[in-house]
């Protein structure tokens, strides 16, 4: 018997193919900046238990946190009382107090991953400091320019203002709200605040709310 013949015209045709599709580009290398951030947050993560039991601070060590003399500190109001000649408190203080609240809060306000205290030259170095260091600096500022009654305030609620007296008004600087508001009395002041207030604190006092409940 005679083969059949494979003509070309009995054949099915095959339907067009697309082309073959590109590879998927590498991914770009990640350049070193990128590798050395991995980097620090592995060391981060592995160390933070530790970095937070160093970083944790006594009453005594909170309080000498707030530095009036601190050089940092003094050159930020030297260049603040650039234009009072002289400084004169009892004229010059609010608005210097004025001045102080903005320059800080020209800093940018960060959340570290760990507990972690930056010090004024650092927040200077970085202009930025999450809000309780940028409480902390602010009342170094305003004790330095005189202000005897300046305090930080921190709250239940993870955040922190600083609130002081000057000529029967009261005052109440918050960073988180970025504002600094005026107030008649001690006690609309600290009723202002957010939260529940835990303790308050300089570099002369220390007051813990939850011992006198």
């Amino acid at each position: 018997m005679a083969p059949i013949l494979e003509l070309p015209f009995m054949k099915k045709p095959k339907e067009e193919q697309p082309p073959p599709a590109a590879p998927e580009p590498p991914a770009p290398p990640n350049s070193e900046e990128q590798l050395k951030l991995k980097l620090y947050k592995l060391i981060i993560d592995r160390y933070k238990e530790q970095i937070e039991k160093y970083e944790t601070k006594t009453v005594s060590e909170l309080k000498a946190m707030v530095l009036p003399y601190d050089k940092t500190v003094e050159q930020i109001r030297e260049t603040l009382l650039s234009d009072f000649h002289p400084y004169i408190f009892s004229e010059h203080f609010l608005d210097a107090a004025k001045m102080a609240f903005q320059y800080v809060s020209s800093f940018q306000t960060i959340t570290s991953p760990v507990s972690f205290w930056l010090s004024f030259q650092e927040m200077h170095l970085l202009h930025a400091g999450d809000e309780i260091d940028k409480s902390i600096l602010l009342c170094s500022l305003l004790r330095s320019l005189g202000c005897e009654q300046a305090k930080i305030y921190v709250t239940d609620s993870r955040s922190s203002v600083v609130v002081f007296f000057f000529q029967d008004k009261w005052f109440l600087a918050s960073h988180k709200e970025n504002n600094l508001k005026e107030f008649s009395s001690e006690k609309d002041a600290l009723s202002a605040i957010p939260g529940k207030p835990l303790y308050a604190f300089n570099d002369k006092v220390y007051e813990d709310f939850a011992e006198q409940e």
